[in-house]
């Protein structure tokens, strides 16, 4: 039923439960009426034979003091004028039939079952087809007997059958009725939902959420026709901000956020379009790939708000001597990239890009600061150079790192000889990344003697790769490329960790109260996880911080000086030790270098290998030297290869030194010899090694 039920439409189920509801009321009212003409019916009828009984009971109680048989049945004779009276039946005390009455002669034989149970009481009984009254005969307080009388129900039945008939008839012309104007009123509902789901429908299938429905009442039904409009309201509202939002990620996807060019997704795609267009149309196009001149420097020393700051206003001034045609694009950083399409000769090219970094080189005004920038710029053509977007965009990349290393405010165009060296460092840089991996990096130790007592008092970590085919790579042909990379990262964690254990090994082994110095690299220093690694690595080693030193240079702490204060007094209270590596050959400032938590100065090896023969480099040694001894700072002297150099140094009263004359950096395998050989204690122990450092 509810199958069928489910499967109406809305229509068909407001027809069929308007009318069966009507068709329910109907019945269940003929029901009662029913029910009511029925018990009237029957009281009726029992209050008529009661009345009859006590009258004719009261007719035979003379007939039954005295016996009289007959009078008793000539005194029931007047019941024959009922004709719904089938008979009666006269008792007396004895439960004997004293006296009998039916209807026509007609005896029935349901008298004849009466049970000697219902003799003798008073009241009545119903059953389906007859109603039996028993009266009791009394005279004078006493009961002679009893009189029943047996009345035929059919008078009752046949007029209720009647009313069914009559109440059937009209339940059918009341159902066909209900069905008719159920059918019709149920159009005041079904119509406008009708309308409002063909609303619904064509808004879905057009996506016109303007649309809205005519409101047809006041009730239930106009609310939801205002709670439709207000979805389509919201939905409105909210797809236009969906389109919005769209269109503002889809341009956000495809521009810089900062200076608001091209991003590196859109240039690719309008570099492939270009190309074809250039391809079809057999004319020229050039790529130009522009990097500021050291603008790391100004991020460093001013801030990375001001640095974006100077990118704005670069980009707003190279797009003003950017054609329509022509696309400008951001890549990241202080990258930048041209499409210039339509050329006619190289040479406009070479003039368009001298314009360029004469516009550049303009002084820049931001917050009352002055800047003058310059750019390097590798410019790659089609068809000379490359055909297809991956070639154009590597060989403008070759061609600005080779203007770069000319040096600045510069532009070059690229040519078939500069892939052959940028292909050999490709080549050396995709070794280097599986070199650590492969554990073909490994560590070199060379001793750091005190120069006055000729003790040994540390060693410095030395990196080398032992290439599988090239042998021993030199650090200066690698440790570039890393730098460069980022590998420099893990490797720099490599070296740190395999020093501090080593020096673990050698304290534990030789009880000698030794240190390791680590150098530190620009970009491994400037790591946001430096500290936290430093930290580990003495943990993991459980090598106590003072036997750990880490060497830094003076470009890399003076680029962000505040920065590297900061980092610096971190190392500081965790008891590692810093010196400044390569001590006058960067740039320094003295009222910074007094705010360093710093212990030592290294004076590079390319001022001392002059020492003594050239003025300014002896000059420049014995300033460090004296400059160290007033900020109470010890200082140490590497690259010491020949004994005049050791006397002028000790002579200017250096602390520290480490060299080819002492020793060369050697294998860990070699340590043993030269820690056994090498006691502190021991005055001759400088003498045997710098006699003896050609077996190491």
């Amino acid at each position: 039923m509810k199958k069928l039920f489910d499967k109406l439409s809305l229509r068909g189920k407001l027809t069929f439960i308007i009318t069966l509801t009507s068709c329910l009321v109907l019945v269940l009212t003929f029901i009662a009426i029913i029910a009511l003409q029925w018990m009237s019916l029957r009281n009726d009828l029992l209050q008529d034979t009661q009345v009859l009984s006590r009258g004719i009971g009261e007719n035979c109680a003379a007939a039954m003091i005295f016996n009289d048989q007959q009078a008793a049945a000539l005194a029931l004779e007047p019941l024959s004028s009922t004709p719904h009276i089938v008979g009666a039946r006269l008792f007396n005390k004895k439960q004997e039939i004293f006296a009998e009455f039916y209807q026509d002669l007609a005896r029935d034989s349901s008298i004849d079952q009466l049970s000697a149970a219902i003799i003798l009481r008073q009241g009545h009984t119903f059953s389906s087809t007859y109603l039996d009254v028993f009266e009791p005969v009394i005279y004078e307080g006493e009961t002679l007997g009893q009189l029943m009388i047996r009345v035929d129900l059919a008078k009752v039945n046949n007029v209720l059958i009647h009313y069914g008939w009559v109440g059937l008839t009209v339940f059918f012309i009341y159902s066909l009725l209900a069905f008719l104007l159920a059918n019709s009123f149920q159009r005041l509902i079904s119509e406008p939902i009708k309308s409002l789901a063909l609303s619904m429908r064509t808004i879905s299938q057009e996506k016109n959420y303007s649309h809205r429905v005519q409101k047809c009442s006041q009730d239930e039904l106009g609310s939801l026709f205002d709670s439709f409009n207000d979805m389509l309201s919201e939905i409105e509202i909210r797809d236009q901000e969906l389109l919005n939002s769209k269109v503002h990620l889809e341009h956000q996807a495809h521009h810089d956020p900062l200076t608001k060019l091209a991003n590196r997704l859109l240039f690719h795609a309008r570099l492939e379009h270009s190309l074809a267009r250039a391809k079809r149309m057999k004319s020229r196009l050039a790529v130009l790939y522009i990097d500021l001149d050291r603008f790391k420097n100004i991020n460093d020393s001013l801030g990375h708000d001001f640095g974006d700051k100077v990118l704005c206003a670069v980009s707003e001034r190279m797009t003003s001597l950017v054609r329509e045609a022509d696309t400008l694009a951001r890549l990241g950083g202080d990258e930048f990239v041209i499409i210039l399409e339509q050329l006619r000769r190289n040479d406009d090219v070479g003039r368009y890009v001298e314009k360029l970094l004469r516009e550049l080189a303009q002084t820049i005004k931001i917050s009352d600061q002055k800047l003058h920038l310059t750019a390097s710029i590798g410019i790659s053509l089609y068809p000379d150079n490359a055909d297809d977007v991956d070639s154009l965009m590597q060989t403008a990349d070759i061609a600005m790192y080779q203007a770069k290393n000319k040096g600045s405010n510069l532009y070059q165009f690229y040519s078939a000889d500069m892939n052959s060296n940028t292909r050999e460092s490709l080549l050396l840089e995709n070794q280097l990344r599986s070199a650590l991996k492969n554990k073909q990096l490994t560590l070199h130790y060379q001793p750091q003697i005190e120069l006055k007592t000729g003790n040994l008092i540390g060693f410095e970590a030395l990196i080398r790769w032992n290439h599988p085919e090239l042998g021993l790579v030199s650090p200066l042909d690698f440790v570039p490329l890393a730098e460069a990379s980022g590998l420099i990262v893990p490797i720099g964690e490599w070296v740190l960790y395999t020093a501090c254990k080593q020096m673990k090994k050698i304290q534990e082994q030789w009880q000698l109260p030794l240190r390791m110095a680590v150098n530190i690299s620009p970009r491994q220093f400037l790591h946001p996880s430096l500290v936290q690694t430093v930290a580990e690595v003495l943990y993991r080693t459980k090598l106590k911080p003072g036997s750990l030193e880490l060497e830094i240079t003076e470009s890399m702490v003076m680029g962000n000086v505040e920065q590297s204060i900061g980092k610096m007094n971190e190392f500081n209270k965790m008891g590692v030790e810093l010196a400044i590596d390569d001590f006058g050959t960067g740039y320094s400032s003295l009222e910074y270098l007094k705010k360093f938590p710093i212990s030592k100065l290294k004076i590079d090896q390319s001022f001392v290998r002059e020492l003594g023969v050239d003025a300014n480099d002896t000059a420049i040694v014995n300033s460090v030297i004296a400059l160290s001894k007033s900020m109470g700072l010890e200082v140490i002297a590497e690259g010491i290869e020949t004994i005049e150099q050791l006397d002028l140094l000790k002579e200017e009263g250096c602390d520290q030194g480490q060299g080819y004359l002492f020793s060369k950096p050697l294998p860990k395998a070699a340590l043993p010899s030269l820690l056994d050989s090498f006691l502190v204690t021991d005055p001759e122990a400088l003498s045997r090694m710098m006699q003896n450092n050609n077996g190491y």
